[in-house]
């Protein structure tokens, strides 16, 4: 029978508990079984830190009596010491059966657990003339011969030496280590003599000793073990040797890995460790918050939690202004406001409806581009007729986006029209905060902050990720009616054309000048929607150079376009005149000829414009003349014209002598030939500055086979405008004499190119006979001929002037 130690090791501790187990025939095997208390009177060990031995007392180390502990909080350590702490046979009755020689002349005395080092301190007295090397040798053969291994290691038997030095019995928070830190008291021992110490107790991989320039005080070596038993063994043995130079060693544990190193290496690697971080953070804020703001995008596309779209709140609703309705109709004599078959254009516009409708119900190949000048209905047309009810549809409004005046502000604009959520725009300006202290530090920016452009396109792969999401559900709703209805599964789409998703994209281009990185950005992602057939996506815009934009992102494909006018003169005064008797009551029969003609002259010059009509019908309600209504809506445009067109600046792309050409001709015609405006010389190859005066809203360019040909007045009541302008005999006596100046000094300046040609001429005639009268004669005509219209443009300005003599 043998007993394995087990107990509460340390140098604190008066009691402890050990194992008592029968041993099998071989090998001895440690194994808890049963159990009783010994006291250990070491007292004076826990208050001194040291042991005391007279001279026929000597000390042996037992190793692997017990697990190592790592750290304070040694998990494997604290259940091996609950397991030990069950057992019931004393250490020291284990050391004297099994782990000494029986007939070994020592009685043992005292044994001071080592907790942290997993073994056993023994003190014995001799009984005889035995030295201390000799009693080692003895216990070590023995244990060869009966090894004893540990249940927690079995492939490293239990081992024993004697203690040659004064063995520290600490219970600092220093845990064992494969580094020893090797003190000197007194002179530096050498590499030879430290290996001769240390090498018995185990494989030593380095010693290191200090530099001899070093002024580290005290001075010391390490000591690089292979195993940290190895390790243990030499610091219990060998502390407070007095080596055979006189010095002494003082023997302490080196971490393996040096204190705070981690920390350190963080502070010293900044260009390194921040961009990590950033990273870090990033990824770890896409996994969390990704997959939630991609869920809100759903719901919104979906509507599923929607009030507004709810059943039962759109009866009520329709309930509660049916009823508001009638009572104000029977008390304030107000009707019901014009049916929707009654809007503007509604009528006349119906097969735009349809052909949008058809473009939706196709599979996406390409973009919908629905283009028409602001204030056509445009949008309302997309909104309320083409897919009014349709589920699974996405509004995107370009034109709150950009009018947004932060970045901020931007990102929350965004976010809340796609359902992102949750959003910390407020982040943004902490982490640029912080990225321009990291700047300040390391020299570079660390990438904690994002560029709103970076974020919004963040913003529009989470809302392609939720569509993509809503598609394939779709999808699997289609696999399930197959299997009910034995349809095949390609064919659901065709049969339920209203299940895909559609994306309507409103006042596209809106400010294209200031916020051309959006606009790519948002054609861009609406590509991928496209090409992959994921979703319908409608471009909205009244800019006219959209195809540019648009036809980059999807180069292979041709625009599905669909062009919206303004209304016809019948449906315009049909709408005026039904928004009029909406308010007073009355109906057309009750009106008279004279304010019927009077209506009729007032909405002519408005010509089918919505807004325009919308403005016209807010002044006549409100009590004014439908003359004068129309007549202070024209001259207010006028002044539209002159402040924005007429005014020359620098940052204009056309002069105020070219927009006066195209006002003064749209004053004469309905429309200009756009090839005879080129022939004007101040529009000579100035095809860029027709498109910026188009793009201003000042005139519309017709297309015709592909080409353009006609240019009419940007919104109808331009034209109006335009008239009033020229009738204003001061300000068109102004813009003339400066359009005529103009001309002028294109002719000056032609003439004196033909000029300097002819000097060269002479001089070729005067030195070598040449015949170039041809040439010459050519150019003196055409110098006399721009002489001519010289002398005619003096004399109209001379004829203005005298009109601006007379007018104020």
């Amino acid at each position: 029978m043998f007993r394995v130690c087990s107990g509460s090791f340390g140098a604190v501790h008066t009691t402890i508990t050990c194992f008592r187990i029968t041993p099998p025939r071989g090998p001895a095997f440690l194994h808890p079984l049963q159990c009783r208390n010994l006291a250990m009177p070491h007292n004076n060990v826990a208050r001194t830190g040291l042991i005391d031995a007279s001279n026929d007392e000597g000390l042996l180390y037992f190793d692997n009596l017990a697990p190592l502990m790592y750290s304070l909080w040694d998990i494997q350590h604290r259940i091996a010491s609950f397991i030990l702490r069950q057992s019931t046979t004393s250490t020291m009755d284990f050391v004297k059966e099994k782990a000494v020689p029986p007939d070994l002349p020592i009685e043992i005395e005292q044994i001071i657990p080592r907790a942290k080092d997993g073994g056993a301190i023994v003190k014995f007295r001799k009984k005889g003339q035995i030295t201390n090397d000799e009693i080692e040798s003895q216990v070590q053969a023995y244990l060869q011969q009966h090894p004893i291994r540990p249940w927690f290691n079995p492939l490293r038997p239990v081992e024993s030496f004697v203690i040659k030095g004064v063995p520290w019995i600490e219970d600092l928070h220093r845990f064992p280590s494969s580094r020893l830190r090797i003190e000197f008291e007194g002179s530096d021992l050498d590499q030879e003599t430290l290996y001769f110490y240390f090498r018995r107790y185990g494989l030593i991989r380095d010693i290191v000793p200090l530099s001899p320039a070093s002024k580290d005080l005290p001075r010391y070596a390490i000591i690089q073990f292979v195993s940290i038993r190895g390790a243990v063994i030499a610091r219990t043995c060998l502390h407070g040797i007095i080596a055979k130079n006189g010095t002494k060693l003082h023997i302490h544990y080196e971490p393996t890995i040096q204190k705070h190193i981690f920390r350190d290496w963080l502070f010293n690697h900044p260009r390194i460790v921040i961009p990590a971080v950033a990273a870090l953070i990033a990824g770890l804020t896409v996994i969390v918050f990704d997959p939630i703001r991609t869920w809100f995008i759903k719901q919104k596309i979906t509507k599923r939690f929607s009030l507004s779209d709810n059943a039962i709140i759109q009866w009520l609703r329709r309930t509660m202004m049916s009823t508001i309705d009638a009572i104000s109709g029977r008390r304030f004599g107000l009707s019901k406001q014009v049916d929707s078959d009654l809007q503007i254009g509604f009528s006349d516009r119906r097969g735009i409806i349809e052909q949008l409708k058809t473009l939706l119900n196709e599979t996406p190949e390409t973009f919908i581009v629905v283009q028409g000048p602001r204030g056509s209905g445009k949008v309302e047309l997309v909104r309320d007729h083409a897919v009014k009810g349709r589920p699974n549809t996405l509004f995107i409004d370009c034109e709150k986006i950009t009018e947004t005046r932060s970045d901020g502000a931007f990102i929350k604009e965004v976010s809340t029209q796609l359902g992102y959520f949750p959003v910390f725009p407020w982040m943004n300006n902490v982490s640029a905060f912080v990225d321009l202290i990291v700047q300040g530090i390391i020299g570079q920016k660390a990438g904690f902050s994002e560029s709103a452009e970076s974020q919004f396109k963040n913003i529009l792969e989470n809302a392609a990720a939720a569509i993509k999401e809503v598609a394939i559900d779709n999808h699997k709703k289609s696999m399930k009616s197959a299997a009910v209805n034995g349809a095949a599964y390609g064919d659901w789409y065709e049969t339920n054309p209203g299940a895909r998703p559609v994306v309507v994209i409103e006042h596209y281009l809106h400010r294209a000048d200031r916020n051309e990185s959006i606009y790519r950005a948002l054609a861009e992602w609406a590509s991928v929607l496209v090409m992959s057939r994921v979703a319908h996506v409608v471009f909205v815009t009244d800019d006219v150079g959209y195809a540019k934009v648009l036809q980059d992102a999807i180069p292979t494909q041709v625009l599905n376009t669909i062009t919206v006018g303004d209304a016809t003169p019948e449906l315009a005064r049909k709408f005026v005149l039904s928004q009029i008797l909406a308010v007073t009551g009355e109906s057309e029969e009750d009106v008279s000829e004279s304010t019927l003609k009077d209506l009729d002259e007032a909405v002519k010059p408005l010509g089918g414009r919505m807004t325009d009509l919308l403005a016209l019908v807010r002044r006549i309600t409100m009590g004014e003349n439908n003359k004068v209504a129309a007549d202070d809506m024209i001259r207010q445009s006028a002044s539209e014209i002159i402040k924005r067109f007429l005014r020359s600046g620098n940052d204009k792309s056309w002069t105020a002598e070219q927009a006066w050409i195209i006002v003064k001709s749209l004053a004469k015609d309905e429309d200009i030939r756009y090839n005879e405006l080129l022939l004007n010389p101040l529009f000579k190859n100035a095809k860029d500055v027709i498109a910026a005066l188009e793009h201003a809203e000042l005139i519309t360019v017709l297309d015709k086979d592909g080409r353009p040909y006609r240019i009419k007045a940007g919104r109808p009541i331009y034209r109006a405008a335009c008239q009033r302008l020229l009738n204003d005999r001061g300000l068109a006596a102004t813009l003339e004499i400066s359009t005529l100046t103009a001309l002028s000094s294109l002719l000056i300046t032609s003439i004196s190119k033909s000029e300097d040609e002819l000097a060269k001429l002479s001089k070729i005639v005067a030195a070598k006979p040449i015949d170039i009268s041809e040439r010459m004669k050519y150019l003196a005509e055409d110098i006399r001929a721009k002489q001519a219209k010289i002398s005619e443009y003096d004399k109209l300005i001379g004829t203005e002037k005298k009109v601006l003599a007379t007018e104020s």
